[in-house]
């Protein structure tokens, strides 16, 4: 270090070494700053910047595994059997429904999305994501809770640090279906956290139970209620996705007659996607942990039917009954599906329920009803005044619609008679719709042969009584046609009809049946309205068929007439 010692001034070798010195003093001075460690700042921005660094650098960081023993852990109630698994972290492995006994025709809920390997979490409902933590949904957690407790489980997860825990705690409550779920997060390190806790629902569609257009299968989708209104996307929307931020309510998955449906507490936002079919519900719940502090999210999770009755219990403020999609047809088909719960409350029996309901409709249609077969009655009687006018008039096309609206109006004739009867229609692809997605109705036993009002008949008994009755109907029904091919497809409608009814549910047969029985009824009734106004005719008429002025046809014009009479 010589070069460093003091010089004799006369030595220019020692100022030298002096400028030397110097130098690298004022080098070190401009880059100290930059090679020693900062204090942390306490401004506001400053603490924002460093939480937010601090929530990237952790999802860029690579994820130390800890992995654990793969236990489960079930839940049992009365009224159900829930599994969890530790693989994933608390994820539903399983769900079965035991009560009523009618469900346990169902397979497990989660059929659909089981992992090949239970080491991982697989797709299974209730992930969870937290990259602060190094948490995913493979992330293995320890089991805490007991084997033999079937009240609870527990799951907890720290990384090998011990600088982040997570807790998570499942408990049985009274209320039918309903799980209460804790997550505590705790952040031991010395930093703070800003981050999203992301909690994912999975459902697919499982091949071979689409729905088709005479088979319910198994509709399947992915939902979630923001801004009062109930947003999903099902099998048919692929990759899709959207995100809704407004009033969130719940989040959920169902297939037609279940659901696992939560709380959408602390959210931020639900996204809903939809990944070649595979089917993600997700709620982000946005975290801030300041350093050595705890936070704890409570939640309920509904997994059951979707009956009006249990998903009620879910809490009124969040209107979880709308999870039931009744499509286009709600209008109808949510009043229709409320009155069949009614009577099914008071009969106990969902087929006569559904009689209850025919019989009421069909009471309400009796006006409009008997007004349209009392015109096609009389249409059928003023057939041949019908012929003349058309033969005298064939040439002025607008003579001969003014003869015919006052040929109507003298015998009361709507000519419009038959479309009333289109208001049968939307009620009976409200209730086709009802039983696809009510869950009452699932697995509902009649009497005899028909133990589920949502399935086939399996002996096709009522398709055919209904396809009879049709026919029945066309008998009583007069018509005024004579042409053959039209007489031939209205009694061929009755068989294409029956032939859809052999894969419609035994419940829509039943509405069929006992619909075209009232219609039965109804028209003996109206034939004797008809055969009164016959006998009055007969006693007024005074020897003269004409009823309005049609003037006097030629005799060639007349022999052609009855030569088409005698033909038809």
């Amino acid at each position: 270090m010589d070069y460093l010692s003091y010089q004799d001034p006369n030595n220019r070798g020692g100022s030298s070494k002096l400028l030397i010195f110097m130098g690298m003093m004022l080098v070190i001075f401009i880059i100290m700053p930059y090679i020693m460690p900062q204090q942390p700042q306490q401004d506001q921005n400053t603490q924002q910047q460093t939480v937010q660094q601090t929530a990237l650098q952790a999802a860029e960081t690579p994820t130390v595994r800890v992995t654990y023993p793969i236990e489960t852990r079930s839940i049992e109630t009365d009224a159900y059997n829930l599994t969890l698994t530790n693989a994933g972290g608390g994820r539903v492995e399983s769900f079965f429904i035991k009560d009523p006994d009618r469900y346990s025709f169902h397979k497990d809920f989660i059929r659909s999305q089981k992992p090949q390997d239970n080491t991982k979490g697989g797709l299974l409902p209730l992930e969870t994501s937290l990259k602060s933590f190094g948490i995913d949904n493979d992330t293995q957690f320890k089991t805490v809770s007991d084997a033999n407790d079937h009240a609870s489980a527990q799951f907890t997860y720290s990384d090998p640090q011990n600088l982040y825990q997570f807790d998570k705690t499942f408990t049985a409550t009274d209320t039918p279906y309903v799980i209460h779920a804790k997550f505590s997060l705790t952040n031991r390190s010395s930093q703070d956290i800003a981050d999203v806790l992301a909690i994912s629902m999975y459902i697919k569609q499982i091949e071979g139970e689409e729905p088709g257009l005479f088979t319910p299968g198994s509709y399947v989708a992915a939902k979630c209620y923001s801004d009062d209104k109930m947003e999903y996307l099902d099998a048919t929307d692929k990759n899709e996705n959207e995100s809704f931020h407004k009033s969130l309510k719940w989040f959920a998955v169902d297939e037609s007659y279940f659901a696992i449906a939560m709380n959408a507490a602390y959210a931020s936002s639900c996204e809903l996607r939809n990944d070649d079919g595979l089917l993600k519900s997700t709620l982000n719940v946005p975290v801030t942990l300041k350093a050595g502090t705890t936070s704890t999210y409570e939640y309920d999770i509904y997994m059951g039917p979707k009956e009006s009755k249990y998903l009620d219990y879910f809490g009124e403020d969040r209107n979880l009954p709308s999870i039931i999609d009744y499509g286009w047809m709600e209008v109808l088909a949510k009043p229709m599906a409320w009155i069949l719960d009614k009577f099914h409350d008071w009969t106990g029996n969902w087929g006569i329920a559904i009689i209850i309901l025919t019989l009421i409709v069909r009471i309400l249609l009796w006006p409009v009803a008997q007004k349209s077969q009392l015109s096609m009655m009389r249409m059928s009687k003023i057939a041949p005044l019908m012929q003349e006018i058309q033969e005298k008039y064939k040439d002025d096309p607008a003579t001969m619609q003014q003869k015919q609206l006052e040929l109507y109006k003298t015998h009361k004739i709507n000519p419009f008679g038959c479309l009333p009867l289109l208001l049968q229609m939307p009620i009976f692809f409200a209730l086709y719709r009802c039983i696809f997605v009510t869950g009452g109705l699932y697995h509902a036993p009649f009497v005899l042969w028909i133990q589920d009002l949502s399935a086939p008949d399996p002996f096709f008994i009522l398709p055919i009584l209904s396809v009879v009755l049709l026919i029945l109907q066309q008998v009583l029904t007069p018509s005024t046609t004579k042409n053959l091919q039209q007489k031939i497809m209205m009694y061929s409608m009755p068989a294409i009809f029956g032939l859809m009814m052999l894969f419609l549910p035994s419940g829509l047969c039943l509405y069929m049946v006992v619909s075209s029985t009232f219609s039965m009824a109804q028209s003996f009734y109206v034939r004797r309205i008809i055969a009164k106004e016959n006998d009055g005719d007969n006693n007024n008429n005074n020897g003269s068929d004409d009823v309005i002025d049609v003037e006097s046809l030629s005799s060639k014009d007349k022999r052609a007439a009855k030569r088409r009479e005698a033909n038809t």
